[in-house]
């Protein structure tokens, strides 16, 4: 039996590393490679055509490139900060989601970034590129199930709640629309410039997606993603301890004991006292009273 959470299924089946979330990010990759070599080997633009979303694609009945235009790019930066953040935070709804109402969150959000990029746009020759509009959609939606939990800023040590980053990305699309994107000072060719319109079309999409099915779903509210660095992105440090099993410590027999004991502090170490759970927290509190003696 197909499990489409991880969460759900029962002990000891084994998981699959893949989620959709590297499916897409996988995907994109490859899609950007053959865009790169069709562009730098047979000087064609050929991808941007086919697959790259514009006023005449839609005239052509080109109607797939409302989501194919999320899998190419205009540069590595453009494809590298995307790819980070679809990381970043795909890997923890994808797992909160499951991967077919995850696909529909992303491709939702694709859809309704380049429709509204096509509304603001309809007479520009230029082409839209980029997962931006999906990836802004996955952000809103993460920072609608936790719009206060304070989240660091990389290596900074440095905390900011997701309601305030909401209103950066939604303050800074809406102006970037209205003073460059509309009146055309952001036209630098096809996929350079930034799509404001699409990047608020995502948000839009993810917040619907989050009032209208995520809050219909009341099983999924009892998994709490959270997000970090990828551990590659960050410091070698020591190795973080296993997770805890769902099983009663013998308090009676110290050896379990002081087993759990060490299991505990290297949680704290590596995750911090404010990861343990209620039953962990009694745990060292009686442990102590029985080890000293």
């Amino acid at each position: 039996m197909l499990y489409d959470r991880p969460y759900m299924r029962p002990e000891g089946h084994q998981a699959s590393p893949w989620t959709a979330m590297h499916w897409l990010l996988y995907a994109t990759l490859a899609t950007y490679i053959v865009q790169l070599i069709v562009q730098q080997w047979f000087q064609s633009t050929a991808a941007q055509e086919i697959l790259g979303l514009s006023s005449d694609s839609i005239r052509f009945g080109f109607i797939w490139t409302l989501f194919t235009y999320a899998f190419l790019h205009g540069g590595f930066f453009h494809i590298g900060i995307n790819m980070l953040l679809l990381y970043i935070f795909g890997r923890e709804l994808a797992v909160v989601l499951g991967n077919k109402l995850f696909c529909w969150l992303y491709f939702i959000a694709a859809l309704l970034g380049g429709t509204f990029w096509l509304a603001f746009n309809l007479n520009q020759p230029s082409v839209l590129m980029g997962a931006s509009g999906a990836v802004t959609g996955l952000v809103i939606f993460f920072i609608c199930m936790h719009p206060d939990r304070p989240i660091g800023l990389f290596f900074l040590p440095i905390f900011i709640r997701p309601r305030t980053i909401a209103y950066i990305i939604v303050g800074f699309s809406l102006l970037g629309l209205l003073f460059i994107e509309l009146p055309g000072r952001g036209q630098m060719g096809a996929g350079r410039a930034i799509a404001h319109s699409a990047h608020l079309g995502g948000a839009l999409a993810g917040y619907l997606f989050f009032k209208l099915i995520f809050s219909s779903l009341p099983d999924l509210k009892s998994v709490k993603p959270k997000v970090e660095v990828p551990q590659w992105f960050k410091k070698k440090g020591k190795t973080a301890a296993p997770a805890a099993g769902k099983y009663q410590v013998n308090l009676t027999n110290r050896r379990d004991l002081q087993k759990e004991v060490d299991r505990i502090l290297d949680k704290i170490n590596s995750e911090g006292f404010g990861s343990l759970t209620d039953a962990e927290k009694r745990t060292l509190d009686q442990a102590k009273d029985i080890l000293s003696k």
